[in-house]
């Protein structure tokens, strides 16, 4: 050490400093995995892979008892507690490092870190259903640095403290200094914009944004126009804009699917399997649009797990067709990028309206609602509505899929049901006010809606808004009864087989709930 400047003491580290150290620098590691996953489409997540293990293994009976205590806050609840566990596995693996290690070597520290991190990490993804990838495998390099570098480093204090080199003046030193605080400064900051970009993508955007739909010279169709319907201010819109479509699945991460190697595969039971690709999907076939209603199987009695789009795509039928299905064929098999399944009856996959969809309002397919392909089966709960298509097989057997080993309906019949959305639950209204909502009965359309004021006495029917398609929800409005004080307001619907929406309320498990909502207001 130069004579005129005194040797630095060393920085003696307590277990919490060096566990704490490691719990931040995992959370900044997961935070370039996350960023490198939402940005580019061929990147995993390795948490969503610990999660979907999680999930996989996890009993049926349990995991139906987390959807119905938890609802669509079950995924996210894992999620939470998955990517909490590997913060705190940074922090232990700091500890063991650093105590089983020489602190002075810290370069042999940071590579073995890194190295395990790099390798642990890939293999994990690679597992998944992206496989490996060289974007991946750059980004599980890049946050094992991160990792091994601030959590296994010098202390933090030490490492901010400038050193003064022999023959250096304290004017160098502050200069030294100053450039490490800029670099950093300048790190952070391309970290932030990073991350909000990714933040941003995952909650409004898409990684398939450059994607164009091959048919779009094709016009999409716009609902028609209903002058006789009156406007109602908060009312439920009749085609939910794509932001806004819900949205549930196993999946914490999206799968992410490249279209340029995505190829469709129909085979099983068929005399002439086949593949196809994004372009020949789109070409081979006739394209048709269709207004089609999806709710999930766990959305409660007055619930906003359902929504509508005008989904593009081709029929089902003419894909099975071509590969000319085979004697005894009992059920059609969608297999998903994911490892997800699901199958429907043959006779439901050849119906006309039973498509493999590639557009959604005008647009392709999100990441999240299943780019670039998904399965819309009118009629049925969302479940079977098989997301990141990769496969159809035709089996001669009844296949079960993913919830059904669970517990849930093979049928999955969407039950008629209806909603109230004005006024709201506990709000106040005006006599001769508005009430208004959705109604829908899968693929048995809605043939009338009735509204009662007086606990279910009497009923007096609602208006509809004309017909979106046989397989879309009905938007209803009436008119509040004159009379103050505090009113429930129940709904009721039928379908077009005549048969009544039921009264009794039902919990979603096993085959959707059941039951007519209901609302308290204060008339004023």
């Amino acid at each position: 050490m130069n004579d005129n400047f005194p040797e630095l003491p060393k920085s003696v580290e307590s277990k919490r400093s060096i566990f704490l150290r490691g719990c931040f620098a995992m959370a900044a590691a997961l935070v370039v995995l996350f960023a490198a996953s939402t940005l580019f489409p061929l990147a995993s997540y390795p948490p969503a892979r610990i999660a979907a293990i999680v999930i996989a293994g996890t009993p049926g009976d349990l995991a139906t008892s987390m959807i119905e205590r938890l609802g669509k806050g079950a995924i996210r609840t894992l999620s939470l507690f998955v990517n909490a566990g590997v913060v705190l596995a940074g922090g232990f693996v700091a500890l063991w490092i650093a105590r089983g290690l020489d602190r002075r070597r810290s370069a042999v520290k940071a590579a073995l870190a890194g190295a395990a991190g790099f390798v642990s990490a890939t293999l994990l993804a690679a597992f998944g259903p992206e496989g490996f990838t060289a974007i991946g495998s750059a980004s599980y390099l890049a946050a094992s640095f991160l990792y091994a570098r601030y959590a296994l480093g010098r202390p933090l204090l030490a490492e901010l403290r400038p050193r003064l080199k022999a023959g250096e003046t304290p004017l160098d030193a502050m200069r030294t200094s100053r450039r490490r605080f800029l670099l950093k400064a300048g790190t952070a900051t391309a970290a932030v914009a990073v991350g909000a970009t990714a933040l941003y993508r995952f909650f409004f955007g898409s990684t398939n944004t450059g994607v164009r739909i091959v048919s779009a010279d094709k016009p999409w169709v716009s609902p028609p126009d209903d002058p006789a319907f009156p406007s109602v201010e908060g009312l439920t819109p009749e085609v939910t804009p794509t932001s806004a479509f819900y949205n549930i699945d196993i999946n914490i991460a999206k799968p992410a699917v490249d279209q340029k190697d995505w190829r469709l595969k129909i085979g099983g039971l068929v005399e002439n399997p086949y593949e196809l690709d994004y372009t020949t999907l789109q070409e081979q076939f006739e394209v048709v649009e269709l207004a089609h209603t999806l709710t999930c199987i766990s959305n409660e009695v007055g619930g906003d797990l359902i929504s509508t789009a005008i989904w593009r795509g081709v029929r089902l039928r003419d894909v099975l067709t071509r590969g000319v299905l085979e004697a005894g064929v009992v059920d059609i098999v969608f297999r998903a990028a994911d490892g997800y399944s699901d199958s429907i009856k043959v006779s439901k996959a050849l119906e006309e309206s039973t498509l493999v969809v590639f557009g959604m309002n005008g647009e392709p397919l999100p990441r999240k609602h299943g780019f670039p392909a998904r399965i819309i089966v009118p009629g049925i709960y969302g479940m079977k509505n098989v997301k990141w298509l990769k496969s159809i097989e035709a089996v001669n057997h009844d296949y079960q899929g993913y919830w059904m080993v669970r517990g849930w309906s093979d049928e999955a019949r969407i039950k008629t049901q209806s909603r109230i959305d004005v006024p709201t639950d506990g709000g106040k209204a005006r006599p001769g006010g508005k009430v208004a909502g959705v109604a829908w009965a899968g693929d048995r359309k809605v043939s009338r809606v009735e509204v009662s004021f007086d606990e279910g006495k009497t009923w007096s029917e609602a208006l509809m808004k004309r017909e979106l398609s046989p397989v879309a929800w009905r938007i209803w409005a009436a008119e509040l009864e004159s009379g103050r004080g505090k009113k429930k307001i129940i709904v009721r619907s039928t379908d077009g087989n005549g048969d009544a929406q039921e009264a009794e309320v039902t919990r979603p498990h096993p085959d959707g709930s059941s039951g007519r909502h209901s609302i308290r207001v204060e008339v004023s």
